[in-house]
């Protein structure tokens, strides 16, 4: 796998030199599919905590996915944990069988798949060649 991103820590990514904190500063859109490429929006957040200067919205875009699997989170979650991403890593293809495992990894091997963990419990997992990451101000 091939990203244009780093992975900061377990819950940010580090973009062309840019810290952008996931957890705290965006909030989880949507997940659409195109083919064989699966887009994972985020927006910022509303906050006094959030710079005026962060970015207004993210793209992941993973391309040529081979591998797929999602977790609902818990229906009776608060709206805000449905939205917040709480960890982000990148874990070996060869144990798709965990999907509650964490690694802390800044760049992807070769098989990796990303998973992304939210604070109601989803899970999206996603097993691809390239995930480009793109901001929008």
């Amino acid at each position: 796998m091939k990203t244009n991103f780093e992975i900061e820590e377990n819950y940010a990514v580090q973009l062309n030199g840019t810290h952008i904190d996931l957890h705290n500063n965006f909030d989880f859109v949507e997940l659409s599919k195109n083919g064989n490429n699966i887009s994972v929006d985020f927006k910022r957040t509303t906050g006094d905590w959030v710079k005026n200067d962060e970015f207004k919205s993210l793209m992941f875009e993973f391309k040529n996915v081979s591998y797929e699997y999602y977790e609902n989170g818990d229906s009776e979650a608060l709206k805000e944990d449905t939205e917040r991403l709480g960890e982000i890593t990148f874990f070996p293809s060869d144990s798709r069988e965990i999907n509650d495992g964490f690694i802390p990894q800044f760049k992807p091997k070769i098989n990796d798949d990303l998973i992304m963990f939210f604070e109601d419990g989803r899970v999206i997992r996603i097993g691809c060649e390239e995930i480009e990451l793109t901001v929008r101000n």
